[in-house]
């Protein structure tokens, strides 16, 4: 009579060893997917990151150089829409509000905002392009209306005492992967103690009176 026994146990030999194998890769493929996954998350984070930290640098030296002009905000602003662009969706849904103050020298608000050294803007963007911003700070359509109580005309555009702007953007996002990596989202929606990313520049104005 013919032995199977040997042919039985290579054969029984060689399942257990592919059953080990699709275990092994289905926890290394899930390792690997994860760490792609976050490099691809993280890169995209950053890239907002950059792209909002280069339009709040642009948008500060704009109000920098206009001191107290009346459409002090509203060209910062400006600014900030033409840089802001190039986040998803033309950053609408992304910017939540951007402030505009009164400076400490460590970059951090004199005050509240909204408040008395500080102006908020929400980004809601008007599909007539008449203005994006509310409250809307053009002087070309009526009387400004400025988000707080620091109004271009009362900044301090003298030597030696010429005040520090700050512009904060705030901004939310949401991680692409969903669910695949358990991320929560950065909803950024104005409610108390809700969180948001945030950038702020900071810069001294430029003297345009002399004492």
């Amino acid at each position: 009579m013919q032995n199977l026994r040997g042919p039985r146990l290579l054969h029984a030999c060689a399942s257990d060893e592919g059953g080990a194998t699709l275990v092994e890769f289905a926890v290394v493929s899930t390792l690997l997917f994860s760490l792609l996954f976050g490099i691809v998350e993280f890169g995209l984070a950053f890239r907002d990151r950059l792209t909002v930290a280069d339009a709040s640098q642009s948008a500060v030296r704009i109000g920098a150089s206009l001191g107290d002009a009346d459409d002090s905000d509203f060209e910062v602003l400006r600014s900030l829409e033409e840089s802001l662009g190039r986040l998803p969706n033309s950053g609408i849904g992304v910017v939540k509000f951007v402030d505009i103050f009164k400076a400490r020298d460590d970059g951090s608000p004199s005050s509240g905002c909204p408040g008395a050294s500080c102006n908020r803007y929400v980004y809601v963007p008007d599909p007539l392009g008449t203005c994006d911003w509310v409250p809307c700070p053009d002087p070309g359509l009526g009387p400004p209306v400025y988000g707080g109580s620091w109004s271009p005309g009362d900044r301090d555009i003298a030597l030696p005492g010429l005040e520090v702007m700050g512009v904060r953007i705030s901004y939310a996002h949401d991680w692409v992967t969903g669910r695949l990596i358990p991320l929560p989202n950065v909803d950024c929606d104005g409610s108390p103690g809700a969180g948001c990313w945030a950038d702020t520049a900071i810069m001294r104005l430029e003297p345009q009176q002399f004492e």
